[in-house]
């Protein structure tokens, strides 16, 4: 069946007014639909990126609470975890690497400034189950720095930009930049002095079940705290699961083992807290899909405003064309020609209105992937977002289209294939 493109040209020719404004309308459509999504896309993506690195895959274990009355605890009692610990997580199958994490509560000085955040002493392991981001300058802590408990501290970008940028270059409304090279040179905590040998460069990634910014850290060796806090309370164990394991079932294990251990109750869920960074990553992916979703039914609404107009100019070419229908079909068209006709004529409305759209859509999406945002907080917590039209934007668009332009034309379609021929011949103009 050999459809009448001649003749389809030729109608839409005839109308090239209003449809000329209908593509309009469309391709405006097509630029709303495919921009909300790609504003999704590149938001997902960013987010995503942030909580992947850092301590993204990892569960974290912390004290917590009690709730329960049970043996010496009571409600209110909190549970500290120990050294001791690390021990026994690390000993369960299905436990790959563990990396314990303390605080160093004394405050960070130098050259007269107190930075606000304590900061953390790491085990050996830490950099190896933690993603952790490439150094701007110096080195990170060695296994010699841990086996000698050398006093010796890598900075976050943030932190030593705080303490040894310049008096003069210091704003509290510009963003941090690093303009001091603190290698070498020494922080104190408390009272003890401590030489900088590293610092991070610029990073989104948060570790610490998410609470603590590498940007804002502190990292000295775990072995130099105990040096200085013998019996000290660890603030949590950062524990890598074995590949393919239930991570469900080895967070309940963790809770079970560690409440046992220090004689609370195993019915608290409170008194030991377990966070798992990976699952908590699958919730707020799904979020994000369903952000992306609802921007994604403003923009088909728009699109769906556009389909009135199209079948507005279908109703208008079948009312004024019904004698040449009848013509055609008591020639022997049949009636799924007749349909065909007009839907294909609403589906090339559509198809030039999309790639009008989609055209803008990149032009926009690109002009705006040029514009320099580093430095501004919220874009760098977000993971450095940008909009992205990737092909599973650009197939949902065309979807998008086809549908709505199937559904605009239906309707008159039906309408012209219903046509008696007799009284189509009949009709006068």
């Amino acid at each position: 069946m050999l459809l009448p493109m001649g003749q389809i040209f030729q109608e839409m020719t005839a109308e090239k007014l209003r449809l000329s404004l209908v593509i309009l309308s469309v391709a405006w459509a097509t630029v709303c639909i495919s921009s909300m999504l790609a504003i999704g896309e590149g938001i997902r993506q960013g987010v995503m990126r942030t909580a992947k690195s850092g301590a993204g895959n990892l569960i974290y274990v912390a004290g917590g609470i009690a709730t329960v009355d049970y043996g010496t605890f009571y409600p209110g009692k909190s549970l500290t975890l120990k050294v001791e610990d690390i021990k026994v997580i690390k000993a369960l199958p299905d436990v790959k690497n563990v990396a314990p994490t303390a605080t160093w509560e004394d405050p960070i000085t130098a050259n007269g400034r107190v930075y606000w955040l304590s900061a953390l002493a790491i085990s050996n392991d830490f950099a190896s189950i933690v993603d952790l981001p490439e150094l701007e300058t110096g080195r990170w802590l060695s296994r010699l720095d841990h086996e000698k408990q050398r006093k010796v501290v890598v900075l976050g970008y943030s932190v030593a930009s705080f303490l040894f940028n310049p008096e003069d270059d210091f704003s509290w409304f510009e963003p941090l930049t690093l303009q001091a090279n603190p290698i070498g040179k020494t922080i104190k905590l408390g009272s003890e002095e401590f030489t900088v040998i590293g610092v991070f460069k610029k990073s989104s990634a948060w570790i610490e079940r998410g609470y603590q910014s590498i940007d804002e850290s502190s990292f000295v060796p775990l072995t130099t705290w105990q040096r200085f806090h013998a019996n000290g309370d660890i603030n949590g164990i950062n524990v890598e699961p074995q590949v393919n394991t239930d991570r469900k079932k080895l967070a309940k294990t963790i809770r079970q083992v560690i409440t046992r251990k220090h004689g609370a109750s195993v019915r608290d869920n409170e008194v030991i807290q377990v966070k798992d960074m990976y699952l908590e990553q699958k919730s707020m992916q799904q979020f994000l899909i369903g952000l992306q979703g609802f921007l994604g039914i403003i923009g088909f609404i728009a699109l769906a405003v556009a389909g009135v107009g199209i079948a507005n100019v279908m109703y208008g070419t079948v009312k004024r064309s019904t004698r040449d229908i009848g013509v055609r079909m008591a020639v022997g068209a049949t009636p799924t020609a007749v349909r065909l006709h007009y839907l294909v004529q609403s589906l090339i409305t559509m198809m030039l209105g999309g790639v009008l759209g989609l055209g803008a859509t990149y032009v926009l999406v690109s002009s705006i992937s040029t514009i320099d945002l580093i430095g501004i907080d919220i874009y760098e917590q977000l993971g450095k977002p940008a909009p992205e039209l990737s092909w599973l934007v650009v197939t949902i668009v065309i979807t998008c289209l086809v549908v709505i332009g199937v559904a605009s034309a239906w309707l008159p379609a039906n309408f012209a294939a219903k046509v008696s021929p007799q009284e189509a011949l009949l009709r006068e103009y």
